[in-house]
């Protein structure tokens, strides 16, 4: 994964700057080399840097050569026709051969054959002055392959065209990251189903554990922006608490800015730059029972930001890392960062989850307690107006219509109790039973006379909640047809095809414009998330004067 401000991606680039016609396999073989003028200067088609050349320059050819010959990097010089013109010592240990049998040689031939082709496509890259770092796969002669990244360019001189190179073997780095992903892999499966603290403890563990590190501290920013241990090892009992109630910041710490813009780092000295600062000088204090001088520093991602830090803590007979040291406690803070994403994950899935839950209780409530509550109302109206009409029968026969009204609620209520507390073994719902104890229900307590239609041969086994959100669109759809539209009649229809289940609920209201919103009301809005639940739709036509119809329309995949 790419960071803002990282090192940049490894890709492949040729050492010299061949036509493409060197492609063919005869093109592979022996060339002689190029020689070149040593009075005439290279010409690279770019201006040569002035102060720097001028060093150049004063040190004179020979300090130049006794460089080259001796650095460790390998440096090589390739012609026109893919021939090695030069090839230094450490560049003739990589390839595994010394320069004496490459000298003419197609360069190519130290290749994989399928870098080959891509090699050659760069050519016109470095005449116009690509000098970006690259990485190919040398095949040495006992058959064993070899990573390297390096750099190139191409020059003129004395009217030749050469590419010198620079180059080093990072086999043991790549080797060592993918060890370390696979160890950090493993580390996520020893904490699999357990908190992401199991998961970071596991993770810290293991970059200890594999090198030479004395501790380990995985350091996450809380909601101010301070520094907070997530987890460490190797480090004394008291430093966590150290840790805990430190006031540090990510750009507290030494090269912290560094960090701040995804850099890694180590400092040899960080014991003294640490004790320096106000707000770190505890934490060396902390670790003085470490015999220890420097730490190596890895940027944690989260959200595309720097939200921490894993700080490694090396002994001080360790002057440096190694390459391969350092690759891996990159990975594992690549994988500290995965696990911290994924926490927050997690977080925002329960969040989500609750106001989902919370959604669905608004939903149950309105439409069981609602409507029962209306139904009281109403029967209440109807006693008042009996009494004041000093007729006692009926006002008698609306109080026992409002006892039953009320039972009726009390058990409603009691239901939806449960079904917030489910047990695990209450029995499927029967919709065609259910729409038609609705529609019974309707018709005895709000005097709405409601047709059922419903098929005769079996429904479809439907996934779970599916039927009661069903019954409720219903019954929130005849609620409405008294409430709002004052119908005298309605009708329950359900329609099954092969592909889909319907549900209607026609009335003969009033109607209604339904580009107009009436606040304060809610039913369009439940009945339409009840649909979306189910994966359906749900389809309102009503025109004022002209009733009104409802349609809830479900996919079948079974």
């Amino acid at each position: 994964m790419n960071r803002p401000g990282g090192a940049p991606p490894h890709t492949m680039a040729a050492p010299s700057a061949p036509s493409a016609e060197s492609a063919d396999p005869a093109a592979l073989e022996a060339v002689p080399s190029t020689g070149s003028d040593p009075d005439v200067l290279p010409s690279t088609g770019r201006a040569m840097p002035g102060a720097s050349a001028a060093v150049l320059y004063g040190l004179g050819i020979d300090a130049l050569v006794a460089i080259i010959e001796t650095i460790g990097y390998g440096v090589s010089i390739t012609g026109e026709n893919q021939g090695w013109t030069y090839l230094n010592p450490a560049g003739a240990r990589i390839m595994g051969r010394p320069f004496e049998q490459l000298r003419g040689e197609n360069y190519l031939r130290s290749f994989v054959e399928h870098d080959r082709a891509a090699l050659l496509a760069l050519g016109q890259k470095q005449r116009e002055g690509d000098t970006g770092f690259y990485t190919n796969t040398v095949v040495r002669p006992d058959g064993t392959e070899l990573e390297m990244t390096w750099s190139g360019t191409v020059i003129s001189v004395g009217g030749a065209e050469l590419a010198p190179a620079v180059f080093h073997e990072t086999t043991s780095v790549r080797q060592a990251q993918r060890e370390a992903a696979e160890l950090g892999a493993a580390a996520a499966r020893m904490a699999s189903g357990r908190s992401t603290a199991d998961v970071l403890d596991a993770l810290v563990r293991e970059t200890v554990a594999a090198t030479r590190a004395l501790g380990a501290l995985l350091l996450v920013e809380d909601g101010r922006g301070l520094l907070r241990p997530a987890a460490s090892t190797g480090l004394p009992d008291d430093f966590a608490e150290v840790m805990a109630a430190s006031p540090a910041r990510l750009q507290d710490l030494p090269a912290g800015p560094m960090l701040a813009r995804g850099r890694a780092g180590f400092l040899s000295d960080d014991r003294e730059r640490l004790a320096t600062g106000v707000r770190t000088r505890p934490w060396v204090d902390a670790l003085d029972e470490l015999s220890w001088q420097g730490t190596a520093k890895f940027p944690v991602w989260r959200d595309e930001r720097v939200a921490g830090v894993l700080m490694i803590v090396v002994p001080d007979r360790v002057t440096a890392p190694s390459e391969a040291e350092l690759a891996f406690w990159s990975s594992m803070a690549e994988h500290a960062g995965v696990a911290l994403g994924a926490d927050r994950m997690r977080h925002e899935i329960s969040y989500a989850s609750a106001r989902v839950e919370r959604e669905r209780i608004a939903r149950e409530l309105h439409d069981s307690v609602n409507h029962a509550l209306f139904a009281l109302q109403t029967r209440a109206y109807l006693v008042q107006r009996a009494l004041d009409s000093g007729d006692p029968d009926k006002a008698r026969q609306a109080a026992l219509d409002l006892e039953e009204l009320a039972r009726q609620a009390t058990t409603e209520m009691r239901e939806l109790l449960v079904e917030l507390r489910p047990s695990g073994d209450a029995a499927p719902l029967d919709l065609r039973q259910a729409l038609r104890e609705l529609a019974e229900s309707v018709t005895t307590r709000d005097g709405l006379p409601v047709r059922v239609t419903v098929p005769q041969n079996a429904l479809p086994v439907l996934p779970p909640g599916t039927g009661e959100h069903l019954v409720r669109i219903a019954g929130e759809a005849l609620h409405n047809a008294v409430k709002h539209a004052s119908a005298t009649a309605a009708t329950l229809t359900l329609t099954l095809s092969p592909r889909r289940l319907e549900l209607a609920v026609v009335d003969d209201g009033r109607g209604f414009d339904t580009a107009t919103v009436r606040p304060g009301t809610h039913g369009q809005q439940t009945m339409r998330e009840r649909a979306r639940l189910c994966d359906g739709d749900l389809r309102v036509t009503s025109v004022p004067g002209s009733g009104t119809s409802v349609v809830a329309v479900l996919p079948l995949t079974g």
